[in-house]
């Protein structure tokens, strides 16, 4: 399974510190693991909430004040990272 960041992802997770880059990281990577794995997501290892409205059809995982919003594309074997950015940076879209 690919992963495949926006610019915009890219852009944020390149300005982040280290130990910050690496809990997101992380985080992307367990998710990995576990849809090759299991072929699903774990909810509560990874607080993980569909969203609604504008972004139905992606999730996203809380990542202390960071948010990752992604959707997965079963299709093309994809995890898409549609954003990162701060807790209220990102709904503001």
């Amino acid at each position: 399974m690919k992963i495949k960041l926006s610019k915009p992802a890219d852009k944020f997770l390149k300005k982040l510190d280290g130990s910050g880059k690496k809990t997101v990281i992380n985080k992307i990577g367990i998710l990995k693991t576990c849809l090759e794995s299991q072929k699903i997501y774990p909810p509560e290892e990874l607080d993980i909430k569909k969203l609604k409205g504008e972004l139905a059809g992606f999730s996203r995982i809380r990542v202390g004040k960071i948010r990752i919003i992604f959707q997965i594309r079963r299709e093309i074997d994809e995890i898409f990272i549609y954003d990162i950015n701060y807790r209220g940076n990102i709904y503001d879209r």
